[in-house]
């Protein structure tokens, strides 16, 4: 063959398709500015050039001419494997070198860029189906000839790896590996764009421009004036307080990059000061991108929602949302493109999507991450991070200082729990605390007396609650507010009362939301049940608050939701044990943490006692109980295990076993649409028409519908899914009759538009779920 093509045009001659060795040096030529970032742009070449060696196989070439009606005399060939071929010859030309571990790093990258980073092995996998990097690189059939490749391509050579990357004795193969993962993105992110390029230009042209200086400052002017506003608006003590917090934080904005601590008491402004330390440290140290990631996704919403007020008025869209629930209305063309590989400035996601991107296998996951280099990331409630997935955390977060050129910042309202100590010796070094006595601040910022109620029933807690116009109270479970709700509903009616849980879909809980807030402000009883959902980053003030037993975290979070202005000389958190029956219900990390709680309650010498429920001595004990002291759960799951040098030095790397354990959330539900108002339903329908459809040109309709009708979802378990089906829930079928995975809710008398959302019990379904949301 004279002419190797790397994508054909659809009914357009050969003459317009893309030729191969273009392809290969555009791809080269993005990686080279991905890796330049990485002090490893001289992988560029071989990443860029020999990830689709494979195509230069006249079997690749006869299946383009098939696929585009060409060469019609040809037997009918399957797609052809080009992935296997460019990992092959890479061992094979460096099998007898000292350079052969350095040429398994760059064949895991090309096997895995279309379907992912593989296992280096799969011994239980079945004849003719292992997927491993092993198997691939035994497979004859993805062979071919080197003889109409071009020599300079075949003659590319491999370099070394950054001496930074070895410098570490213990934990090599981990270091190895995820460096290997940032090979991979940067790979998979240039293949994309180039491809796009080619085949979809007028996509491509709607990706969004490096952002200038100009607009950089722009948002830090923007920024400045909301907190000059807010200041002067403000006399109070709080208010103070709050500007003396972001002065610390401008003040340490032009040290040194790596990690940081800023350590302030709920209600002390955190949000905005920690969105100034780094947009002010972003401009001291040419940073490239902020990510500010967040543990639940209620919160992420608001988040992104502030950030957007505050640069409303910019030439350009500078916050990008990434989770589940993001409506559509906020966003762009450009924004949706955007989320594939976070090319913005300022990214707001979860700790979910970030974390289990750091661990991920798949291609559209990975994508992402070389954006992560020379960036700012602010962790919000860093010590929410699960205790069974602790050593792979602060692990991969210590690379991204010490490798990586990002600044981590870890923002809390209690302390932060993640640090290296002496009982703790997989915590994070070097951590410098923004504000310079936390201790001191804790006081400063005390608001609320927090009081013991003990064993409380259900009746006793309704009374307590009646004595109150406005109060707030947080139960550990979803039947707990729902029953509680119930009872208070029964003696007082619905005037002024709310129930707020994930039974709730998000749109639902976003209208309950705007009334609590609407009747605060007009200083009208409101009286609140919810799950944990509104401890955290949820901007309410009450006088009163109830509080569930829960992990001494948990509790300092609810108390930032009273008195949270200090417009009342004192306020009250009342935490109390529920009932015998409902206390016998709540299991796993909820009854561990509360028990914590309760056993330094029980411990007269508790500095719970001695300094105060909130204190940070109270805070540090807590932590030990519950993190320090439980190292053999710090990596439960066995994922620093998967990443080891044989005594060969070669990387046995099971990157897709590790992907499978590393899923920061266990309890995964199925989603079942609500139609809850005219939108739900009209998205809705044009859904099951998408899905009926078999044309090809519905995918991208049908995308942008699923992700409006995610804020108009619940989430059941399936055996609840199982009793429902059929004559409660209907899966909609897909454009053959077939199932299609996809659920709406039929018996709408399951759901109350009202009030409690979600009702379980309507379909004879004992919700015995633990869920906090």
């Amino acid at each position: 063959m004279t002419e190797f093509y790397g994508h054909s045009l659809k009914e357009r001659p050969v003459e317009e398709w893309e030729l191969l060795e273009d392809h290969l040096a555009l791809v080269t030529q993005y990686a080279q500015v991905f890796l330049n970032k990485m002090n490893a742009d001289d992988w560029a070449p071989l990443l860029g050039y020999w990830h689709d060696l494979g195509k230069y196989d006249p079997r690749f070439q006869s299946y383009l001419m098939q696929a585009n009606g060409y060469l019609s005399h040809l037997e009918e060939s399957s797609r052809v494997n080009h992935s296997s071929f460019g990992a092959q010859y890479a061992i094979e030309k460096y099998k007898v070198t000292d350079k052969k571990p350095l040429a398994f790093l760059l064949a895991y990258c090309i096997m895995g860029h279309h379907a992912g980073l593989p296992d280096y092995a799969d011994d239980n996998a079945e004849p003719g189906k292992a997927s491993s990097l092993s198997a691939r690189l035994k497979d004859e059939s993805t062979q071919i000839s080197t003889g109409q490749i071009p020599t300079q391509i075949l003659e590319l050579s491999l370099p070394a790896i950054p001496g930074e990357i070895l410098k570490k004795h213990n934990g090599i193969g981990f270091s190895l590996a995820f460096w290997n993962r940032m090979l991979f993105s940067c790979l998979v992110d240039s293949d994309y764009l180039a491809t796009e390029e080619f085949m979809s230009p007028d996509r491509a042209c709607e990706r969004p421009v490096p952002v200038e200086e100009s607009i950089w400052t722009a948002m830090e002017e923007a920024l400045n004036t909301v907190l000059e506003n807010k200041s002067s608006l403000s006399q109070s003590a709080v208010s103070q307080i709050r500007q003396n917090i972001l002065k610390s934080c401008m003040n340490k904005a032009h040290t040194t990059p790596g990690l940081f601590s800023l350590t302030v008491p709920t209600g002390g402004g955190k949000t905005l000061s920690s969105l100034a330390f780094a947009l002010a440290h972003r401009r001291c140290h040419q940073k490239e991108r902020i990510i500010y990631a967040i543990p639940f996704t209620s919160i992420v919403e608001q988040t992104a929602s502030v950030f957007r007020n505050l640069f409303d008025a910019l030439e350009t869209d500078v916050v990008l949302e990434h989770h589940c629930n993001i409506d559509l209305a906020q966003e762009t063309y450009a924004s949706r493109l955007a989320t594939e590989n976070w090319d913005a400035p300022l990214v707001v996601t979860t700790n979910v999507q970030l974390l289990e991107s750091l661990f991920a296998a798949k291609p559209s996951r990975c994508r992402k991450l070389h954006r992560l280099v020379n960036s700012i990331i602010i962790l919000d409630e860093a010590q929410t991070l699960p205790v069974e997935f602790l050593k792979p955390c602060l692990k991969v977060l210590q690379e991204l200082v010490n490798n990586y050129g990002c600044t981590i910042v870890l923002c809390t309202a209690t302390q932060p729990a993640i640090l290296y100590r002496d009982e703790f010796q997989i915590g994070l070094k070097g951590v410098r605390e923004i504000i310079p006595d936390p201790v001191t601040l804790s006081r400063q910022m005390k608001r609320v007396d927090v009081r013991f109620l003990g064993p409380v029933t259900q009746d006793s807690l309704v009374e307590r609650l009646n004595e109150h116009d406005s109060f707030l109270g947080i139960v550990n479970t979803k039947p707990d507010a729902s029953n509680l709700f119930e009872a208070l509903k029964q003696q007082g009616g619905t005037t002024g009362l709310f129930h707020l849980s994930t039974n709730l879909c998000a749109v639902h809980r976003f209208q309950k939301l705007g009334e609590i807030r609407e009747r605060l402000s007009q200083g009208k009883p409101c009286r609140v049940i919810s799950t944990q959902l509104i401890e955290a980053g949820v901007d309410v003030d009450f006088p009163v608050v109830f509080r569930a037993v829960a992990g001494l975290d948990s509790i300092a979070q609810a108390a930032g939701r009273c008195n949270r202005e200090g417009k009342l000389e004192s306020a009250d958190v009342y935490v109390f044990q529920p009932d015998g029956d409902k206390w016998s219900q709540v299991r796993g990390y909820l009854k561990r943490t509360a028990e914590t709680t309760l056993r330094m309650i029980r411990d007269e010498f508790s500095p719970l006692h001695s300094h105060g429920w909130l204190s940070l001595p109270a805070i540090q004990q807590y932590f030990c109980s519950n993190y320090w002291e439980h190292k053999n759960e710090w990596d439960e799951h066995g994922i620093m295990q998967l990443f080891y040098l044989s005594a060969q030095g070669i990387p046995e790397f099971f990157y897709r076993e590790a992907a499978k354990r590393f899923q920061l959330i266990d309890d995964y539900q199925i989603s079942i649409f609500i139609p809850f108002d005219e939108k739900s339903q009209s998205a809705l329908s044009r859904f099951r028409e998408c899905l009926r459809s078999t044309d090809q040109a519905t995918t991208a309709p049908k995308r942008q519908l699923l992700r409006i009708l995610q804020r108009y979802t619940i989430g059941i378990s399936q055996p609840a899914l199982n009793t429902m089906l059929g004559k409660d829930i209907s899966e909609l079928p897909d454009g053959e009759g077939q199932p299609s995975g996809y659920y709406e809710l039929i018996n709408l008398s399951c759901y109350d538009f009202n009030h409690l959302g979600f009702m379980p019990e309507q379909a004879g379904i004992l919700d015995v779920s633990q869920s906090i949301f």
